[in-house]
C-alpha cells in the first residue's frame, strides 16, 4: 500500500510540472514578442507597394488589343509629358521622377506590353517590336485624350520615342533620350542576354512556360545604387514577377531596333541625357546620336558623370538632376 502511494504522489506530481509547464509555454509573453526582430512577420507587399507616390493608377483598352495600365499625377490643366520606361521595368523605372514633375506638370506613365500590370500576350514572331510599342502609345495618348505631348524615354522607352517623333510628329512637342542610342543592332550587352551566354537563362531556342529565371540572376539585373531600399526592392519583385518568356518577347523586339537612317526625320527638340558608366549604348553611341539628328529643331547632350544605364534611378540626388532636365527641357 505504501508503495503504491508514493506512486501515485509521484504522477501527480509528473501531472502538475507537466501541467505548468504548458500553461508557461502558452503565456510566455517572448514567444510571440513582436519587438523580437527573428520573429518578425514576413514583407508580403507587391512590387506596386513597395513605393509611395502621390499618382492615380488608370486602365484603358487600346485599339492594338491590348489592356494597358497606366499612372497619372498632376494638375488636369498641366502640360502632358509622357514617361516610357525600358525592358523588364515598370511605373517603378520613373517613382522618384513623378515627385518632381507633378507640381506643373500632367505626367503619365504607362506601363508597356508585356510589363507591370499591362497585358502580357503571346508575341508575332516571338518578338515585342519597337513598332509594335509604339502603336500602343500612340493609341493610349488616344484613349486617354492627349493630342500632343513631351515624351521622355529610358533605353527601350528611348526608342519608342525616337520612333514616335518620327512616325507621328504631330503628337510630339519634344522627345528627351535617356541612355539611348540610334541603334541596338549587334549591341553586345544585348546579344549577350538574348543570344549567348544569358540565352541559357532566357531559353530563347524553346523555353518552357513553366520554367522560373534564378534569383541570381534577376538580382544581378535590377542591381542598384539608389538609397531607398524598398525601391530597389520593388525593381527587383517586378523583374522577377515577369512570365519566363516576356524576357524573350521583350529583348527579342529591342534588339531588332535601327534607327540610323531615320535619324534625320526627327524634326521636334532633342534632349539627350546619358551616363558615362553606361555598360550598354557607349560615348560612341552617343555620338553617332547626335550626329544623325541633323534637322531637329534643337538637340541638347548631358552627360553625367559616373551614372549608369539606369541613370535616372542611380541615387536620389541624380532622379532630381534628371527630373530638373525634363521639366527645363518640357518648358
Amino acid at each position: 500500500m505504501k508503495g503504491k502511494s508514493w506512486l501515485l504522489l509521484l504522477i501527480i506530481l509528473l501531472a502538475a510540472a507537466l501541467a505548468l509547464s504548458a500553461c508557461a509555454t502558452q503565456e510566455d509573453p517572448l514567444a510571440d514578442d513582436p519587438e523580437d526582430p527573428n520573429l518578425s512577420e514576413q514583407d508580403t507587399r507587391e512590387w506596386w507597394e513597395m513605393v509611395d507616390v502621390d499618382w492615380t493608377e488608370n486602365s484603358a483598352a487600346l485599339s492594338t488589343g491590348i489592356n494597358m495600365t497606366y499612372m497619372v499625377a498632376g494638375p488636369e490643366d498641366g502640360t502632358p509629358i509622357i514617361l516610357i520606361h525600358g525592358a523588364t521595368d515598370s511605373r517603378l523605372s520613373w517613382a522618384q521622377i513623378v515627385p518632381d514633375l507633378s507640381d506643373t506638370y500632367r505626367v503619365y506613365v504607362p506601363e508597356l506590353r508585356g510589363h507591370g500590370k499591362t497585358d502580357k500576350p503571346e508575341a508575332v514572331d516571338g518578338k515585342y517590336t519597337v513598332a509594335e510599342h509604339t502603336a500602343d502609345i500612340i493609341a493610349f495618348m488616344d484613349a486617354a485624350g492627349i493630342d500632343q505631348a513631351n515624351i521622355a524615354g529610358h533605353s527601350l522607352g528611348s526608342m519608342i520615342a525616337q520612333d514616335l517623333a518620327i512616325t507621328a510628329p504631330e503628337r510630339v512637342s519634344s522627345i528627351t533620350l535617356i541612355a539611348s542610342g540610334a541603334s541596338a543592332v549587334g549591341n553586345e550587352t544585348l546579344a549577350w542576354v538574348y543570344d549567348g551566354d544569358g540565352s541559357e537563362y532566357l531559353g530563347v531556342h524553346g523555353y518552357d512556360a513553366e520554367q522560373a529565371l534564378p534569383e541570381s540572376f534577376i538580382r544581378e539585373w535590377t542591381a542598384c545604387t539608389n538609397e531607398d531600399a524598398d525601391f530597389n526592392e520593388g525593381i527587383y519583385l517586378h523583374a522577377a514577377a515577369l512570365p519566363y518568356p516576356v524576357w524573350a518577347y521583350i529583348f527579342g523586339g529591342a534588339m531588332d531596333f535601327d534607327n540610323t537612317g531615320r535619324l534625320a526625320e526627327i524634326t521636334c527638340p532633342v534632349q539627350i541625357i546619358w551616363g558615362t558608366a553606361d555598360v550598354i549604348f557607349s560615348a560612341e553611341d552617343e555620338q553617332a546620336l547626335q550626329d544623325g539628328l541633323t534637322n531637329a529643331a534643337e538637340v541638347q547632350f548631358h552627360e553625367i558623370e559616373g551614372a549608369s544605364h539606369n541613370t535616372h534611378w542611380d541615387s536620389q540626388a541624380i532622379a532630381a538632376q534628371v527630373a530638373a532636365l525634363i521639366a527645363d527641357f518640357a518648358r
